[in-house]
This record gives C-alpha cells, structure tokens and sequence, in this order.
C-alpha cells in the first residue's frame, strides 16, 4: 500500500489536532482545554474517542510538551487557564 493512503487515514491525536485547529485562528487566540478540545471538533480534526476526560489529556500532553521540548507548539497564555500557539 502507498504511504501516501497510510498518511490520508491516520488519524490526528487530540494534542495535534488542537495545534492544527489553532493555526487557523487569529493570532493570540486564548482558550481554556475544553474550548480547544471543542475547536478540534467543530474543524473536524479529532473525533471524540469516548474517554472520559479529554480535557484533562489535552493538558497533560500541553504540560509535558512544555516541560521537554525548547519551543514547545502551545503555551500558556496571560490569561489564566487558557493556552495559544507558541
């Protein structure tokens, strides 16, 4: 099978499907995890998978991406509680 049908059907995670669906958002675009994890949803780049707690994965894997990573995709935002692109 071409790579290029294996790339068409993997499907986004959760952290990289909000990291897309930012990109098409105004610059300096702040939400908290449940709004991003809503976004993803609304552009059709993550499909709920019937976990319980999506939000809470979402910051965990912003948390980890922070904590190793120089330039990590989402930050924190000035306003509390909320994330943007980095």
């Amino acid at each position: 099978m071409p790579s290029s049908l294996n790339r068409a059907e993997k499907k986004l995670s959760l952290f990289e499907a909000v990291v897309a669906a930012l990109q098409g958002e105004p610059v300096g675009t702040a939400l908290n995890t449940r709004e991003l994890v809503a976004l993803a949803v609304e552009k059709g780049l993550w499909q709920p998978s019937g976990a319980k707690t999506p939000e809470q994965t979402l910051y965990s894997a912003i948390f980890r991406e922070n904590a190793t990573k120089e330039n990590p995709r989402i930050v924190k935002s000035d306003k509390k509680g909320k994330f943007q692109l980095g």
